[in-house]
């Protein structure tokens, strides 16, 4: 019970949003203002049983995510004085409450206006007409699964050599997440997990339709009518053109991948995720 009182008073004592700007964003990745929005968003819909603060319980989630920290050292750090059970309970308690209540922000876009804008972007900075995104897998490295009667460890293990989730993800040319899919082991390759992609589903029903868009991916993926791939041998001054504009723009889902990672540390190679493949998902 003292100890319990002692972490409480001590929890009161350190308020992050009396943090600096700057400081705030070094520990967290995200302005005050974007962190108290999301707080009053996702706190009405708050079903843990604790006496800490929802908005401390969010603060070291986003440290952890943001940081890749170990669980007792977000617990310890001034601003959340938590346990390691408290802050183990508040990170799958909180993603789980993102995800059930932000997922439709990760969205293609849904009306005409919308994909035209997209594609406006895309052509203005690179020159390629009708590309509404770019696609490719990353590698989110976790620990290695526990043998069950429905997982095996080594399907999680990639070709270079570690355990991981192969994420496949959609960026536009602002570099913003409009398709995440973290349901592959490590071992699967990028066009395997392209074969049943919910975005793939999508485009080939509406280019069924008559839509007028693709996606890009490199050679790794198959050329379709919805994806375009660099052509394998360019000849042609317009050719090597293509190949060139092509490349420019496809790296724009690199760069987001690169922006991800260093925001959420806990996402690098450096920082594995110790948790199951479950739980890894649910952060990712």
């Amino acid at each position: 019970y003292t100890r319990r009182r002692n972490l409480a008073i001590l929890r009161n004592k350190g308020d992050p949003f009396q943090y600096e700007e700057i400081t705030f964003r070094k520990f967290f990745r995200f302005p005050k203002s974007l962190c108290w929005d999301l707080i009053q968003q996702l706190k009405p819909y708050d079903q843990q049983q604790t006496s800490i603060p929802f908005e401390l319980r969010f603060i070291s989630v986003l440290y952890f995510l943001s940081n890749g920290s170990y669980q007792h050292c977000v617990g310890n750090g001034y601003f959340a004085v938590m346990s390691q059970p408290s802050v183990s309970r508040s990170i799958e308690k909180i993603c789980k409450l993102v995800v059930e209540r932000k997922y439709n922000e990760v969205r293609f876009p849904n009306s005409v206006e919308e994909y035209n804008r997209v594609k406006t972007g895309f052509y203005s900075k690179f020159g390629i007409k009708g590309v509404i995104g770019a696609i490719d897998c990353t590698h989110i490295a976790i620990i290695a699964p526990a043998l069950s009667t429905t997982i095996v460890p080594h399907d999680y293990m990639n070709r270079k050599g570690y355990y991981s989730i192969n994420v496949e993800a959609v960026c536009d040319h602002e570099l913003i997440f409009r398709h995440v899919n973290a349901k592959f082991p490590g071992s699967c390759h990028d066009s395997g997990i392209w074969t049943t992609s919910p975005a793939r589903i999508k485009l080939i029903r509406e280019h069924s339709n008559g839509a007028f868009k693709w996606l890009l991916g490199d050679s790794g993926y198959p050329l379709e009518p919805w994806l375009l791939t660099p052509l394998t041998s360019p000849e042609t001054p317009n050719e090597q053109n293509f190949n060139i504009k092509h490349i420019r723009a496809r790296n724009a889902i690199e760069r987001a991948f690169g922006v991800l990672k260093s925001r959420f540390r806990c996402l690098s190679k450096e920082r594995v995720l110790r948790y199951n493949h479950y739980k890894a998902a649910l952060f990712i």
